[in-house]
């Protein structure tokens, strides 16, 4: 890998007819800037996002960030190509956001982020790991770990290290080689919590832990991980320590709940052979995203001690959740909705989906008609409600953006954890409330045949829960029916005949009629599944709220054991 550097000729405005505008990477002691952060999922998003704010910050005041930057920790093999392409960089990287009507008018701007100070790798040495996590000049500790990533349960490798910390036994003088094998498989939960142990042994405050992942109240859910985690930690290993140890994880952590928003699509080839072409410079792994970003943040940190996002852009504000509710549905949703039933059309790219005749209009119709319908029956959504259409609106114009080239396969990734985390509360409320919800029905059937096609051809199915969602449709595998059965993806739905019945119509339908038919029948509100009783049906379904129980169903059983091949996928919209 090479440092970004560009060529001569291309200086700061124009590359043959394409505009671009660059701000180069700031000119500061290097030295001088200090790991305030902690960010586990060193990615695209990440890169694209959070390291932004900070640059921006760097740039506004250098007194008042250099202390915040980030030291990255990737826990997976695959984090070894990040680290190296970092370090070789010279911890810098290029942002370069795209905008533009064709590939051939795109602007972009590049801006060169130096807020990357280094990156570990746990499996290499877990206890320095944890040694950084427990410092006490490490105020935050952020993730982005996709929604698989909060229910993988800890291991042995992480007792060890939480039993160690208890013990005070990690500091500088415990050798890396007299440490357990085991603990180079620890968790990215089981790290922060032998941190925190040390940290508790030691009398020192705790760090916030700050979730940057699209999960509804994603601060409750790491809060929740992270308590279960500690209340299972059992007496006869860890002694009566443990409970007062429980106690400060849950009492004096904070946990804020963010919204973020930045389309980040995986950087191709072609992208840097493009960034090469127009604008002279020369980098292996720049991150392609869209000029777009927002983040939401709850201020509710240990001491008060944060970075001030709020002067280059940020939100922070005492209650995420509306922000994130609206964002989660009107945006992650839909754009579930529409990977599906574009690939069905034939479409490649998200820009492709949005502009489709059939689709552009469904993803309008089930936006307004039943996401939106979902968001004003809320009670906390009132001061937004006043937004929805015109944030409906800024949301298919992002997917308009063809210079972000995002891909409908990326985010079909993980369909059935986006499911069950973002989008099955809104069914479950509309049947509750007697909503229409013909469009969801519609989302899961094209969702059907897309795994059905994909089973069928012999491709790879790109899931967290892959076997469970691709097994139906293999040879005597049950099809519809058994998809439907699968209570880890439809929770309640698998119980709900009026729902099923309604999935099964336009599955039907599809099969016999052709995608887009189908799609004009639900536009037009015709077809053979007008949603006659389903409103009606099962009416006994509880409510389950904007928040859905996200908290109830976030983690799984100690024995269960994840596809570690799909768990850290990154999911970045």
């Amino acid at each position: 890998f090479t440092r970004s550097r560009s060529a001569p000729h291309a200086a700061h405005t124009m590359a043959s007819t394409r505009a671009f505008t660059r701000r180069e990477a700031l000119a500061c002691d290097r030295a001088a800037l200090r790991t305030g952060i902690v960010h586990f999922g060193v990615g695209g998003f990440h890169r694209s996002h959070q390291q932004a704010y900070l640059d921006d910050l760097l740039r506004l005041d250098f007194d008042a960030a250099k202390d915040w930057c980030y030291t990255g920790v990737g826990v997976l093999e695959w984090d070894v190509k990040m680290r190296d392409y970092l370090k070789n960089n010279d911890w810098q990287y290029p942002i370069v956001s795209r905008v533009g009507p064709t590939a051939e008018d795109m602007t972009m701007d590049v801006q060169d982020v130096v807020t990357m100070r280094d990156m570990q790798l746990s499996f290499e040495d877990p206890v320095a790991t944890v040694r950084l996590l427990a410092a006490p000049t490490t105020k935050i500790v952020s993730l982005t770990i996709t929604e698989f990533g909060y229910r993988v349960p800890l291991n042995e490798g992480d007792y060890k290290l939480i039993e160690m910390a208890l013990e005070g036994s990690v500091d500088a003088d415990l050798a890396s080689e007299n440490v357990d094998p085991a603990c180079a498989k620890a968790t990215v939960f089981g790290l922060m919590l032998a941190a925190l142990a040390a940290r508790f042994k030691a009398g020192v405050r705790p760090f916030t832990v700050m979730s940057c992942d699209n999960l509804p109240h994603n601060g409750d859910v790491a809060k929740k991980r992270m308590t279960a985690a500690t209340n299972a930690l059992s007496a006869e290993r860890f002694g009566s320590v443990r409970e007062d140890f429980a106690r400060f994880v849950e009492e004096e952590v904070k946990y804020p709940s963010t919204m973020v928003d930045r389309i980040t699509p995986a950087t191709s080839p072609q992208d840097i052979i493009d960034l090469k072409a127009k604008t002279g410079i020369e980098d292996e792994w720049p991150v392609m995203c869209e000029p777009y970003k927002h983040w939401v943040v709850e201020d509710n940190f240990v001491d008060g001690a944060r970075p001030a996002w709020e002067r280059v852009g940020a939100l922070l504000v005492p209650d995420v959740r509306p922000h994130e509710l609206m964002k989660v549905r009107l945006l992650n949703v839909t754009h579930s909705a529409m990977c599906y039933a574009g690939l069905l059309v034939g479409c490649t790219h998200v820009h492709e989906a949005v502009t489709h005749q059939m689709v552009r209009p469904y993803l309008k119709r089930i936006m307004t008609g039943e996401i939106t319908a979902s968001l004003v029956a809320d009670p906390t959504m009132s001061e937004l409600i006043s937004g929805l259409d015109a944030y409906a609106e800024l949301v298919l114009r992002r997917f308009e953006n063809v210079a972000v080239k995002d891909t409908l396969d990326r985010v079909a990734m993980d369909g059935s954890e986006k499911f069950r985390v973002q989008g099955r509360a809104v069914v479950t409320e509309g049947l509750a409330d007697e909503r229409s919800v013909r469009g969801f029905a519609l989302f899961v059937a094209t969702w059907a045949h897309f795994l059905k096609k994909a089973v069928e051809n012999g491709d790879k199915v790109k899931d967290a829960s892959a076997q469970l969602v691709s097994a139906p449709w293999t040879v005597n595998g049950g099809g519809l029916e058994a998809f439907l059965d699968v209570e880890e993806v439809f929770g309640v739905l698998a119980q709900h005949e009026g729902f099923r019945s309604a999935v099964a119509r336009e599955f039907d339908d599809i099969e016999q009629s052709g995608v887009e038919a189908t799609l004009l029948g639900y536009i037009f509100g015709a077809g053979n599944n007008s949603n006659g009783d389903l409103a009606n049906a099962h009416r006994d379904v509880s409510r389950v709220s904007g928040s859905f129980h996200a908290l109830d169903e976030v983690c799984i059983p100690e024995e269960a054991q994840p596809d570690e091949a799909v768990a850290f996928v990154p999911l970045e919209a």
